[in-house]
Formats: C-alpha cells, structure tokens, sequence
C-alpha cells in the first residue's frame, strides 16, 4: 500500500516495542506529523463513504486512525483492541473538512492517556462536532458556495474566466490544509493536556458535562413522541399531552424512549431489532389512538 495511506515504518505486534508509561501513570507519546498525516489522508478517502446509523461517521474515524492507534498502543495487542472497538462505538458526525481538528485532538489525548484518555476523548468529540461542525459549514460550504460561486458565475457570463479559477484555487487551499489538519488538532490537544497535566480530572469532567448536556439537548429537539389522548370529565377535556406530562416535564415521553432504546443498547439488543421495534409499536400505538403527529405550532 501506497505511504499515502500507511506508514512506510509500520511495525506488526509482534515486533512494535512495548508503550513507556511516565511515573505520572501517563504514557510517553509516539505519533508524529507523518503519523498524523496518514490519518488525515485516510479519512479524506473515506469521510461519509463508510456511514452508520448507528454511530454515523465512526466507522470512517475508526479507519482514519487506524495505524495511529497501532502505533501508540505497540504490542498491547488487547489495549489496541479496545481502542478500535471505542472508536467504532464513539458517535462522531462533523463537517468534514474540519473533523480532523477534532479528531486529532482526541489522539492527542489518547496518545498520554491510552485507555485512561478514552473517556475523555469521546466526550470532547461528542460536545464539540456540533459547534466545530457549525463554523465548518459557514466557513466552507456557505461562504465559498454563495459568495465565490456567485462571483465566478457572473465573471463567466462575462466571458471572464478568472472567477472560476478563483473558485477552483480556494478549494484546492481547503483541500491542502485539509490534507494535514490531523496534526493542528493533536497539537491543540496536546497543548490542553501538557498547560492543565496537573487539572487532567477537570479537564475529563468538563469534557463529559459538555459531552452529557449535547446529547441531552439532542434529545429533547430530535426525539418527539406526542399522545392525542384527551380525558374527559364531563364538560372539561384535558389533554394528557399538553395539560399533564409537558406541565411535568417537556417532552417526558421523548426522554423516555431515548432512555428504554439507550437501556436496550447497553444490553446487547442489536440495533435492527430495537428499529424494527420502534417501528412496530409505532404502528399499533397510532392505529388505536395512542401516538399521534404533533398539531403545527
């Protein structure tokens, strides 16, 4: 395979040296800028190729980071193996150009912690593809759409040719930063854990009070499950929906179904199962009355 996408120096178990673990319990690290490259390179080849409904694009930073995580682990075949396996389970979903900042700050973390770092990891990933992602899209799909592409097409109608090469110079400048963004993150990361080595724990349950409240909010405007059931008492009629569980707790029901679907997940029910029961209940729940389409605000 071409060093493009794997490290002319790459070393199988048995022959990668054992990882140095620091007097602090944290571990010397090994990745380097080509290292990062390699990772940068792999996810540009298969960023939302490879997609889970799941864990949407983790399947795509699993194979990214790859031979980073060889490398770092050594010959700790087992610790290698829990790494692969917390990528692949790790939700990740950012504007693509951008991940790579996110992503190789996450490598930084893990390349000190190992599988200590993981926790942290994940809820730095989870709590910041939503605003990362946010000044991606601005920054690289609307502006350079909108703006450039408005540019070139006018200059073209003029039989001015220089707005499309224009056009055509600012992306390959995205697509060349893009091509070694790995290396800015892991050094941003690596900036964090080397000012705040002695506030690592703070840092952790930041990253995870960030990771919780994002998914949290995911949750309540993702997740809506609406009853129409109404009691009548006579003259009056009150709304189960309206005028009992959202004056209890807004979008309780949601919450509630994000809950059973989490629980059933952590017991090892496969996820074609819990979407088909979804399904399923919906159907009966909607045909006798029970869940119902929300009335429009």
């Amino acid at each position: 395979m071409s060093n493009f996408l794997k490290p002319k120096d790459f070393k199988d178990f048995d022959e990668a040296p054992a990882p140095v673990q620091l007097p602090d319990g944290s571990y010397e690290p090994v990745l380097t800028k080509e290292d990062l490259k390699i990772c940068s390179h792999r996810m540009l080849l298969m960023d939302t190729v490879s997609y889970s409904y799941a864990t949407q694009n983790a399947p795509c930073c699993t194979f990214a980071a790859y031979y980073a995580l060889r490398k770092m682990y050594g010959n700790d075949r087992e610790g290698f193996n829990k790494a692969i396996l917390n990528q692949l389970d790790c939700v990740f979903n950012a504007t693509p150009p951008v991940s790579g900042l996110l992503l190789g700050a996450g490598l930084a973390i893990e390349d000190r912690g190992h599988l200590g770092g993981m926790a942290a990891e994940n809820d730095l990933k989870v709590g910041l593809m939503g605003p990362l992602s946010g000044v991606g899209d601005v920054l690289i799909w609307i502006l350079p759409m909108t703006i450039l592409g408005s540019i070139a097409g006018y200059m073209a109608m003029q039989g001015n040719p220089v707005g499309i090469l224009l056009w055509v110079a600012i992306w390959a400048a995205i697509l060349v930063w893009r091509l070694q963004n790995y290396i800015q993150g892991y050094e941003a990361g690596a900036k964090v854990i080397t000012s705040m080595a002695d506030k690592i724990s703070i840092l952790t349950d930041a990253a995870s009070i960030l990771g919780l409240t994002v998914v949290g909010s995911l949750i309540y405007s993702a997740v809506t499950v609406y009853t129409p059931l109404t009691f009548t008492f006579g003259e009056i009629s009150l709304s189960l929906q309206t005028g009992v569980l959202d004056q209890i707790f807004p979008n309780l029901l949601g919450v509630i179904a994000a809950a059973v679907t989490y629980r059933l997940i952590k017991k090892g029910v496969k996820l074609n199962w819990i979407i088909l029961g979804i399904i399923v209940i919906s159907w009966i729940c909607a045909a006798f009355g029970i869940l119902g389409v929300a009335p429009a605000a």
